[in-house]
């Protein structure tokens, strides 16, 4: 009901905005066509932009410029018209042209560069690049500049600064990092990259600080049920790391060593470099990093709060245009890390009271055949990716000799996918997207000491389409994914709604309904295991767990003010409510002594709803100056009382763990002159309930932890040292006022999963890096 009322509301609307034709004021003489002729150019360089849109306001009429940036439109009768001109990365502007009777007029049109800070360009809102202010639905956008005024080195460290996001960790001994959207935990949402849905369970236990900021060139954090465009566990939303792609001729060297509250050191090298020919036919962008932690113990029990860790990554993202039309697009991508938590750390694992250790090996890649039509209006791709995961492991306590694993997991995905505009399709100009995606996991994990082992095989198949209608002051959005997963025997269908109001460029209002689904199969958090008490904590998967679906709805208004040319502040209000149905949750069921192993279970809750408001603030001088504020205040329940721990005398929850109803974060950079920058930034974590564990304590019991205020400063100074080369010096702290845990568990008993708030204590850094501009 609710669907058929919201689609006659959009055709009501449409309806109303085709009879509008308010910007066009006609001659009396109306039998003689003329037309207009024009050039699309930047502003700055003056060079043509192909594609660009070129609309005539009030009328169902349209084109796009050609590879020289020319276009024409005919058969006009004699009246003044304004034209609404836009392209990806540009601000849309309006010029208003008189047409003659029998006669051609030239316009000549120059687009300024958006302001990327406040309006982006975004590909996940409806998989086609868009202007952020144009998207049909909310895109939050994190840059390589935030990730410099962080001092960010991995996916972690960078994605607290949006609103609605926390990360943490959950594991004292090796470190596994989750994020969690709207307060939902990790596996609620779907990681990508470039699009693509090859992040695999296994990929996700530490994949977030696997994943360093150099071969990233920004992230784009979409809120809410996305399932209709990315397929399964996008129901929290999805996490869109776009890589860096070769613009020019550049290179960069960095390198940044940490303190660690005095007792543990981090340090990291970086190397980024791109080459693209004259012709720019033909561009290759590279990157290399290494890293180092030695482990952290803050409490000084001689066990440790933050493991060890040693990674290398190296990738590469090439193109080629074998013309202006067609494009080939490779990217390859490794990393090999080494982590380990626990204590004797100089012996073998298994000659430590606890050890939590693994030894990744991690190869992805990637082929996209890019083809675009003469006149722009047609787009369409194939795609395939591929992901291997080698790993080897060790979980276990006091001096297991059989708690060694092994596991190895392939990701394989195909696709195609089509986008075409029409000046017209059924009552509005349109883009019609859609596509088929196949996804495959092959997933092998064994502990052989114990003979445990699990083999877990998916395939989903799906197929998706979506249709935007736009006019001057609404655009409409309703589309779906049909998917077929080989765990779940009826087909999914994943629905899409969205309504953009936007009285002016600079106010838009946005209300969207997205559905998501999670498969019962085992995730990220199941291939990781805490030692608790001096056992492995294992989950297993209930005996007929049913898949947990999603419906999101959220609601929006998105302003802009220009206070002048160089001034632009931006207010986006949000509020979001998803509803959960067959909710996974888990639950102690088992202690085997003599396996050292506790067995938690997933199972299906009765359901659960998640609602809350957010709000950003974001204001910037030129490029130069920024300040970001962003708040959430949520409400995150269980339909009844879940029971967590296998002691009947403990109590349940309505109240999902591990998520404060408030959080938010800052961040400020100023430059009071060119070569010197200022960078605060911090997040506050409120107060939440959390698990604790018998085993260093007497009996297991909820816990309430405190607020938390996590600031960090910096500041920074760049020398020219060579005509376009330059070098930038920086020193900074973080968790300035050292807001950490201060109650954790100690000894060979504690429960490891008794961690809560920032992810490290007071650091102090240097850090150098020498580049060309």
């Amino acid at each position: 009901m609710i669907r058929k009322t919201l689609l006659l509301l959009i055709m009501a609307v449409c309806a109303n905005s085709v009879t509008a034709s308010g910007n066009i004021k006609r001659d009396k003489t109306e039998n003689n066509p003329a037309s207009i002729e024009g050039h699309v150019f930047d502003e700055q360089t003056k060079e043509p932009i192909a594609f660009a849109n070129i609309l005539v306001k009030g009328m169902q009429k349209g084109t796009t410029s050609d590879l020289d940036g020319n276009f024409i439109l005919r058969n006009l009768q004699p009246a003044t018209y304004i034209l609404k001109v836009s392209f990806v990365g540009y601000e849309t502007i309006e010029k208003e042209v008189v047409v003659s009777a029998g006669k051609t007029t030239h316009a000549h049109i120059e687009l300024k560069t958006a302001n990327t800070l406040l309006n982006p360009v975004v590909v996940s809102a409806n998989r086609n690049e868009i202007n952020r202010k144009e998207a049909p639905t909310i895109v939050n956008v994190l840059s390589d500049k935030a990730f410099e005024a962080s001092n960010a080195h991995d996916l972690s460290q960078a994605l607290p600064f949006q609103t609605g996001v926390r990360v943490e960790y959950n594991c004292q001994n090796c470190g596994f990092p989750q994020v969690r959207i709207n307060g939902l935990e990790g596996p609620y949402t779907q990681l990508l990259i470039d699009s693509r849905a090859v992040m695999s369970s296994l990929a996700g236990v530490y994949g977030l600080e696997q994943i360093p900021v150099n071969m990233i060139d920004r992230i784009e954090v979409v809120k809410g049920g996305s399932s209709a465009l990315f397929g399964s566990n996008a129901i929290a939303g999805t996490i869109n790391i776009i890589t860096k792609e070769p613009v020019s001729n550049t290179f960069s060297i960095s390198t940044n060593l940490e303190s660690l509250n005095g007792s543990a050191t981090s340090s990291n090298i970086n190397a980024n470099a791109a080459f693209i020919r004259k012709d720019k036919r033909f561009g290759a962008s590279f990157y290399q990093t290494f890293r180092k932690r030695t482990p952290f113990d803050y409490d000084k029990d001689g066990f440790s709060e933050l493991g060890m860790l040693d990674a290398r990554s190296f990738g590469t993202k090439t193109f080629f245009k074998m013309n202006n039309l067609n494009k080939l697009t490779l990217e390859y991508h490794t990393t090999e890390e080494e982590r380990r938590g626990g204590n004797a750390f100089e012996q073998p694992a298994h000659q430590a009271d606890i050890c939590e250790m693994t030894n990744h090996k991690i190869h992805t890649a990637s082929l996209t055949h890019d083809y675009i039509t003469l006149n722009g209006l047609n787009h369409y791709s194939v795609y395939s990716s591929v992901q291997y995961i080698d790993r080897n492991s060790y979980y276990g306590s006091y001096k297991d000799p059989n708690a060694y694993g092994k596991s190895d997991d392939l990701t394989l995905l195909f696709g195609v996918q089509g986008s075409n505009k029409f000046a017209k399709l059924l009552f509005l100009p349109a883009t019609l997207t859609y596509g088929a995606e196949f996804n495959a996991n092959t997933l092998n994990d064994k502990v052989l000491g114990y003979n445990i082992s699990m083999h877990q095989s998916t395939q989903t198949g799906g197929i998706f389409l979506q249709s935007e209608w736009t006019s001057s002051h609404f655009n409409f959005l309703i589309g779906g994914r049909l998917d077929k997963h080989n765990l779940i025997n009826d087909l999914i269908f994943s629905p899409r709604m969205n309504i953009l109001y936007k009285p002016s460029d600079n106010m838009q209002f946005r209300a969207s309904y997205g559905a998501g689904y999670r498969p019962p199969q085992a995730f990220d958090e199941d291939l990781h295991v805490t030692q608790v008490g001096g056992l492995s904590l294992r989950t297993h998967l209930a005996q007929g767990l049913r898949p947990e679906y999603s419906h999101s709805l959220n609601l929006s208004a998105d302003l802009y003010h220009s206070f002048s040319r160089n001034i632009e502040a931006n207010l986006l209000l949000e509020g979001f409510y998803t509803e959960l149905q067959d909710v996974f949750a888990l639950r102690v069921i088992d202690y085997d002594t003599i396996n050292s192993t506790m067995v938690q279970e997933r199972y299906n809750a009765s359901g659960a709803r998640v609602a809350g408001i957010s709000l950003t603030a974001k204001i910037a001088y030129k490029t130069f100056n920024t300040l970001s504020i962003g708040y959430t205040h949520q409400n995150n329940r269980y339909r009844k009382t879940e029971f967590w721990s296998s002691d009947e005398t403990v109590q349940g929850t309505d109240k999902m763990l591990r998520t404060p109803d408030n959080y938010g974060f800052i961040s400020l950079n100023y430059q009071p002159v060119t070569p010197l920058e200022l960078n605060i930034t911090g997040t506050y974590t409120g107060s939440m309930t959390v698990p604790h564990y018998a085993g260093y304590i007497a009996s297991d019991c909820l816990e309430q932890t405190p607020d938390f205020y996590d600031i960090n400063l910096s500041t920074s100074y760049t020398f020219n040292i060579y005509r376009d080369i330059s070098l930038k010096l920086t020193l900074g702290i973080k968790n300035m006022f050292n807001a950490f845990q201060q109650d954790f568990d100690k000894g060979i008993d504690r429960d490891a999963g008794y961690i809560y708030g920032p992810m490290q204590p007071r650091t102090l850094f240097i850090a150098a890096k020498i580049y060309s501009i």
